[in-house]
């Protein structure tokens, strides 16, 4: 019966109910049940989904699950740990868990899985799997007794790539440690707000201290005391500011050693920009300091050797470009060429390269070289430089140097030119000497035949009457006044020539002076020169060498006309004192004059202000040989643009 019949039943007959309440509970029974069976049904519905809901997370969950019995027989798994062994979950039932377990690790998974049963607590150990077919795997394995006491739960994690990334990272701190061993070089880390500190064993063998007994305190106190501040208020800067540093500074050690160390100090900043980690690295410098204190002495050494060398030297490196060069050089090329420069801008300008003549490519090859050359610069005097050149080879033969030593060789240079100059102008002395008597045997003969017709005019007057001759006579006395001119020329020179055999005579000053102006008078280069004599009338004779005298007078002479220029003066003027008995000759010029630092140096053999060939720097040498030999004293007063004077005292 329906309910909508029962309800019409109901409403159709008498309510027995009210009058038998047995019969309405009966009646109400069969709703209570369905209620509760669709209550149950709701609820094995929602069992189900949940039950499905966790199967789902159970099976594809990231760590595999096993359960165990006593004896390691797998009773069920999971999809994650079936995959972790290579095998469908189904095929791993009832099968032993140590067959994937590999060979050297089994007995410890036995001995953990006995530990399991034993007690009621979560275990973890650490295996290696081997599958065939599959690379090992790394598992960590956390296991807890079930609790009817004959199975186990499992989770099983794959920790194979933490486990590469241990092995890694203990492989790059055992680097680490060998690497700050063998470059001396420790770490440490500081936190500023706790104040822990962490140090490398290696900082600890520089510091040579025990792991117990380092703290900031202690670091502190091994900075040498003259150091300490300066590195404290370093770090205390980087602390405060975030900035990175590096310094250097000394160590004094408990054992009173001192170490030098080089430390760069990092700080890691938050996002408030507050420091809150030091990351520093220490390196023991000690031996590189000392060996830099060795190579400054070294240096020092080889700079004072380098420096006391009197010829220039210059080492090339193996581009030929200039490397050192001690204080003479800037006397041979300008320094600021020397800089920087190559062998390009001291020896060949104009070429980029010159193997045959550069003396610097040449020793580069690995040759020795001796040379010279001539340095021309603008505003400076021509000068002579011998070169040697040598290889510098290095420890593998492959960068080769140059050493090249620059001697100026000017002077005797030009002492060589001026000595073949001296011996050119001897052998034209001699020459003339010749000369001079080829031509006065001539011009005695000119002069005495001239006479001999002057004679013949006088003699016949009618000859003088004849128109065509009356100039004759006039010709033939210039002639002979020219002749016996000539014929003194000769005679002055023969004297001057003449070679001095040391003996002694009575000497005429005036006479000797007369002698060597007539001379220096018929010079076509001193023609412009006047030449003025004021020559004190009876002199006394002295005793000496006229031939030396005569040397003397005409060096004076000509160091006078090659000192004036054209128009100017020479006085030659001479005096007698009674009182002393000394005769006095001044040879005055209006030249050029002497400057204060080369009037000194005059009387120095070979020293000469002249050009290459037109003196010396013998005269005045032998001018003061000779008056010193005669007993007598030479003087000179010289003002630049003014003129000089000579002054010559020789006893009566």
């Amino acid at each position: 019966m329906s309910p909508h019949t029962a309800n019409q039943a109901t409403s159709c007959t008498p309510d027995v109910s009210a009058s038998c309440p047995e019969v309405a509970a009966l009646r109400c029974l069969p709703l209570e049940l369905e209620k509760q069976i669709e209550d149950l049904r709701s609820a094995n519905r929602e069992l189900e989904a949940s039950r499905n809901k966790y199967a789902l997370l159970y099976d594809c969950a990231p760590v595999g699950y096993f359960t165990f019995d006593r004896n390691g027989v797998i009773k069920s798994a999971n999809l994650t740990g079936a995959a972790l062994l290579g095998h469908d979950r189904t095929a791993l039932t009832n099968q032993h868990f140590r067959h994937y377990v590999a060979a050297e690790d089994r007995f410890m998974f036995v001995d953990f899985l006995r530990m399991v049963f034993l007690g009621s607590n979560k275990m973890t150990c650490r295996v290696k799997l081997s599958v065939n077919g599959r690379p090992p795997l790394h598992v960590r394995i956390e296991a807890m007794a079930a609790g009817i006491g004959d199975e186990c739960h499992a989770a099983m994690l794959d920790i194979t790539e933490r486990k590469q990334w241990e092995e890694y990272l203990r492989e790059s701190e055992y680097n680490l440690s060998k690497a700050q061993s063998m470059s001396h070089v420790g770490s440490w880390r500081s936190d500023p707000l706790t104040g822990e500190l962490r140090v490398s064993d290696e900082l600890l063998r520089i510091m040579n201290l025990s792991r117990e007994e380092t703290t900031p305190e202690v670091l502190t106190s091994l900075i040498h005391p003259e150091d300490r501040e300066s590195v404290m208020a370093r770090l205390q800067q980087g602390t405060e500011q975030g900035v990175s540093y590096e310094i250097e500074h000394r160590l004094l050690l408990k054992d009173g050693t001192s170490k030098w160390v080089y430390s760069i100090v990092e700080p890691s900043v938050n996002i408030a920009r507050q420091v809150i980690k030091l990351y520093g690295t220490t390196q023991d410098i000690t031996e590189r300091k000392q060996g830099e204190v060795r190579l400054r002495n070294k240096k020092n050494e080889l700079q004072a050797i380098f420096d006391s060398v009197n010829d220039g030297v210059i080492v090339f490196d193996h581009t030929g470009s200039v490397q050192h060069f001690n204080h003479i050089c800037p006397q041979f090329f300008p320094e600021d060429v020397l800089s920087g420069a190559g062998c390009r801008d001291l020896f060949h300008p104009d070429t980029d390269c010159s193997p045959q003549i550069c003396p610097v490519e040449q020793a580069l090859r690995g040759e020795r070289v001796e040379t010279s050359m001539v340095s021309v610069r603008e505003g400076h005097n021509t000068r002579y430089i011998d070169i040697t050149a040598n290889p510098i080879k290095d420890e593998f033969g492959e960068k080769t140097r140059a050493l090249l030593f620059l001697r100026d060789v000017t002077q005797k240079r030009v002492h060589e030119m001026q000595l073949i100059q001296t011996e050119k102008m001897s052998s034209i002395g001699v020459l003339a000497t010749g000369i001079a008597h080829e031509i006065n045997n001539p011009l005695t003969s000119v002069a005495g035949y001239a006479e001999a017709l002057l004679r013949r005019f006088r003699d016949e007057p009618a000859m003088i009457e004849d128109s065509r001759l009356e100039v004759f006579p006039k010709y033939l006395e210039v002639i002979v006044r020219e002749a016996h001119h000539c014929k003194g020329i000769i005679g002055s020179l023969l004297n001057f020539g003449r070679k001095s055999d040391g003996m002694l005579g009575t000497v005429n000053i005036n006479g000797l002076l007369l002698e060597i102006i007539d001379l220096v008078q018929h010079q076509p280069s001193y023609a412009e020169i006047e030449i003025i004599s004021d020559l004190l009338e009876h002199m006394p004779a002295i005793l000496g060498d006229s031939s030396g005298l005569r040397q003397v007078f005409m060096n004076l002479m000509i160091n006078a006309c090659h000192a004036v220029h054209d128009g100017g003066k020479i006085t030659v003027s001479t005096s007698y004192s009674e009182d002393d008995r000394v005769l006095l000759v001044q040879i005055r010029d209006t030249g050029c004059g002497i400057t204060h630092d080369v009037i000194d140096r005059i009387w120095d053999p070979f020293f000469t202000t002249k050009e290459v060939g037109e003196g010396v720097g013998l005269g005045l040498a032998l001018t003061y040989n000779i008056v010193k030999r005669h007993g007598g004293e030479i003087t000179v007063e010289s003002h630049v643009g003014s003129g000089s004077t000579f002054t010559i005292l020789l006893p009566a």
